[in-house]
């Protein structure tokens, strides 16, 4: 057995104990394709729940200060979690994504970059449709409902694979990628009201 399984495995029996967890449209996830998992992201622990009740191992890009951390940094690689540099062109992060996706890879990123100190969903950044474009995968969007208190509802709703090869056009400027990844924070919002 795989750490990451062991680890999804006990977590997810720590999270039986404390949450009533609803699971809605896992069946969108290809079985052994490539996608990128995009969730809305309001609290740290969104991709240990989202990670937890997806099959398939899921590589999370990651903030680089977390790897900053010798004892979280372990962790978090063993788990398959890989730095972006958050507010630069960081190509190390986009060679690493890419070869992810053409690996047949589960990529999880989250659209609005950071988590939302409101709650509320913000905008999403360039990097979704990109990755979506170059790599040929489809999105998937994903949106958790919950506060996170102990013995309360949390919901994740998988949506409807969003394909961003109809959308490729010869050149693509950063604000065609743009106003291409708020596809994904609609979807999200869609399957938010319809929770």
């Amino acid at each position: 057995m795989s750490f990451y399984r062991f680890c999804q495995i006990f977590v997810k029996g720590l999270f039986k104990l404390v949450y009533k967890v609803e699971i809605f449209g896992s069946d969108n996830i290809p079985k052994d394709k490539g996608a990128i998992i995009c969730p809305n992201h309001f609290h740290w622990m969104d991709p240990i729940i989202v990670g937890v009740y997806t099959k398939r191992q899921i590589r999370f890009m990651a903030k680089y200060e977390l790897f900053d951390k010798p004892i979280l940094n372990k962790l978090i690689k063993k788990l398959g979690a890989f730095p972006v540099r958050r507010g630069e062109a960081d190509l190390n992060a986009v060679k690493t994504t890419l070869k992810l996706l053409k690996e047949n890879n589960l990529v999880g990123l989250f659209p609005e970059g950071t988590r939302s100190k409101t709650g509320e969903l913000g905008e999403a950044n360039a990097g979704v449709a990109m990755f979506a474009i170059k790599s040929g995968v489809p999105v998937i969007p994903v949106c958790i409902v919950g506060n996170y208190r102990p013995f309360t509802r949390i919901k994740i709703k998988y949506g409807q694979p969003i394909d961003y090869n109809k959308y490729k056009k010869e050149k693509m400027t950063n604000s065609d990628y743009l106003e291409l990844s708020q596809i994904v924070m609609q979807e999200i919002k869609k399957l938010k009201e319809g929770m």
